[in-house]
């Protein structure tokens, strides 16, 4: 997934574009969290690229998804049941439906959500520099086991 040169030079690109000095390790991390569809913890970023021969040490990762987040590219999403926090690329604003029991994470895009933004600032006169919306509720796969427990038959 990661070799793929296609998604290095976007990974580059995109560093280039938010003015973020490009190494290697910060393209294949991008890359990574351009692809994921997973929100991955930090330690689950780092296990990856190690599993796949990346030299990156955990640090590198920690410290690079901090600098990514300062310049808007991803930002946190949530605390997993591990107590691990989540990260999200985010070149294409949208929000998270997030199950409150299994975590499970979902980007949801809507035209509303820069909308929002817009009402936001004009009536409160505020000037808005970002916004993370979080939807909490309980996704389908564990609706269906709550009704299994509440109606077993």
């Amino acid at each position: 997934m990661l070799r793929d040169s296609e998604m290095l030079v976007a990974a580059a690109q995109k560093l280039k574009d938010y003015e973020i000095k490009s190494t290697p390790q910060r393209q294949v991390i991008l890359a990574y969290l351009m692809k994921s569809k997973t929100h991955p913890s930090i330690e689950t970023i780092y296990k990856y690229l190690k599993k796949n021969d990346f030299n990156v040490s955990l640090a590198t990762v920690y410290n690079t998804l901090q600098l990514f987040e300062q310049k808007k590219l991803v930002i946190e999403v949530a605390v997993d049941k591990t107590g691990h926090m989540r990260y999200d690329y985010f070149d294409n604003p949208h929000y998270h439906m997030i199950c409150v029991n299994c975590g499970k994470i979902e980007d949801v895009f809507d035209d509303a959500y820069r909308q929002f933004e817009k009402t936001a600032a004009l009536d409160t006169g505020y000037k808005v520099f970002g916004s993370q919306y979080e939807v909490l509720g309980l996704c389908p796969a564990c609706q269906r086991k709550e009704d299994k427990i509440s109606n077993p038959n």
